[in-house]
């Protein structure tokens, strides 16, 4: 007789048979109670050579899942930060809010800040100018106070809530110029303090707590939202001025930066995927995905990610102070009607003020964008390599920063040029980096000091606005370049 459920090529299935059949031989010529006895005694046997066929199938088994564990480890350690989002589709109209709230930022510190500070009719001396540069760096202090404060002020409500308030906080800065300034022509130095200061405080919480919440969209819903930035800055710094150019209202102009940030917050409002799939408690860049820690316990547990972020806050730093330094030093230095191409000693290539700036801005959005696509195409699997990165892109703003200070305006193309490639190199290695490299965990954390420590930069930045500008000038001045007024 044959067991019953036994692998009949195992060694304990052939011994079982041979046993079996012997005893059967035996057996053949007796009956009754005898041959009663004999098969339970084969019953035995086939349970005795289950037990030994189970013990070598579950010893196998053991074997086979202490391999796969030892393998899931090692790659583990291979890739610790590697997250299942990498292969996710893009969605590619989460780039339009990020594109709607940088155009209320490029209203705040672009060529629209010298048309605001002439509206209230202030010039480039005496105190009413200097206090309108220090109300123009509360766009600056607001972002600086909002990336910890809203960790307090806004600590009862999940991050996608806190990405609508932002949004309505930057709604509020940015229809304050249009409706009150320019429409009611209620000209109030307060309104600049307001409009920036509203401005500031919704950027500082919408730019790292969007980034935390899309991260479970995937790297290449990320890689397209922040895209956005110098999108947003293109539309305002380049089209707005071609169109003022030709004689458009710059009311205009800020009435369509105003009212497109509602409409973009209704765009997440109404997506699916945004609502479903974004980040609310879930970590970042852990494939594990845990819970969001708040900045007081991700301070507690520095040791474990603060060290690897210090060349990433340190470039931020850099790059911003160069940006929001450059960036309106060349309003206020070449601020005629025209603009002299190759210096105040060569008159004869002369081109309007708001074409000039518009090319400008074209600068500006080839270098943010270019190199914000650079750290996607590149293997970055150490941390010395990410540093490296980020001590050229530095490098490379600096560079900028120097050719600005010739005066001459075609140097202002490629210092400008220079000046934001470094800009969004720092910006999207850095990305890059807390998606891939940083624990999950402290995702919304990293974000928040990365940011802050840029918002240094852009305040440092932002009040040697007029001492770089005296610097550049050299106390000259002539009828395209320095000029005491608007």
């Amino acid at each position: 007789a044959k067991c019953p459920m036994t692998d009949e090529n195992s060694p304990s299935a052939s011994k079982i048979g041979a046993e079996t059949e012997l005893a059967t031989a035996k057996g053949a010529q007796k009956t009754g109670k005898k041959g009663r006895h004999k098969r339970k005694e084969n019953m035995s046997l086939c349970a005795a050579g289950d037990q030994d066929s189970d013990e070598e199938r579950t010893s196998f088994t053991q074997t086979e899942d202490n391999d796969n564990e030892s393998s899931d480890e090692e790659d583990s350690e291979s890739a610790p930060f590697s997250t299942p989002e990498a292969d996710l589709p893009p969605l590619r109209y989460m780039m339009i809010p990020m594109l709607c709230v940088f155009q209320g930022y490029a209203a705040m510190v672009g060529p629209t800040q010298q048309k605001f500070k002439a509206e209230l009719g202030i010039g480039q001396d005496g105190n009413l100018a200097h206090v309108f540069t220090q109300a123009a760096v509360c766009v600056h202090y607001g972002k600086l106070i909002a990336r910890f404060g809203h960790d307090i002020i806004f600590g009862c409500f999940s991050p996608v809530t806190r990405v609508y308030a932002s949004m309505a906080l930057v709604f509020l800065g940015t229809i304050i110029p249009p409706l009150f300034v320019f429409w009611l022509e209620y000209h109030w130095i307060g309104t600049v303090f307001l409009s920036y200061g509203f401005t500031g405080i919704g950027l500082g919480v919408f730019e790292c707590t969007y980034l935390a919440v899309i991260t479970p969209l995937g790297k290449l819903t990320k890689a397209w939202a922040i895209m956005g930035i110098p999108l947003g800055f293109g539309i305002v710094n380049v089209l707005g001025l071609i169109f003022t150019s030709f004689g458009m209202p710059v009311t205009l102009l800020y009435w369509y930066i105003a009212l497109m940030v509602p409409i973009s917050g209704t765009i997440l409002v109404m997506s699916k995927e945004f609502s479903r799939k974004s980040l609310n408690d879930a970590g970042g860049g852990s494939h594990k995905k845990p819970g969001q820690k708040s900045f007081v316990a991700a301070c507690s547990e520095c040791r474990s990610w603060l060290p690897m972020l210090l060349p990433h806050v340190i470039g931020k730093i850099a790059v911003n102070f160069v940006m929001e330094n450059a960036t309106p030093v060349n309003y206020y230095v070449y601020n005629g009607k025209e603009v002299s191409l190759f210096g105040i000693h060569h008159q004869s290539f002369l081109m309007s003020h708001d074409l000039f700036f518009a090319i400008l801005g074209l600068f500006v959005l080839a270098g943010d964008m270019l190199s914000r696509r650079v750290p996607a195409s590149l293997m970055m699997t150490t941390d010395k390599m990410y540093a490296q990165i980020l001590a050229a892109a530095a490098l490379c703003s600096l560079l900028g920063f120097w050719l600005e200070s010739f005066a001459v305006a075609l140097l202002a193309w490629v210092g400008i040029f220079l000046a934001f490639w470094g800009n969004g190199l720092v910006y999207a290695t850095s990305a890059k980096f807390m998606d891939t490299r940083l624990p999950g965990e402290f995702n919304l954390a990293g974000y928040s000091l990365w940011c802050f420590a840029g918002d240094l930069g852009a305040i440092l930045g932002g009040v040697s606005v007029d001492v770089v500008r005296d610097w550049v000038c050299g106390g000259q001045s002539t009828f395209d370049q320095c000029l005491s007024h608007n």
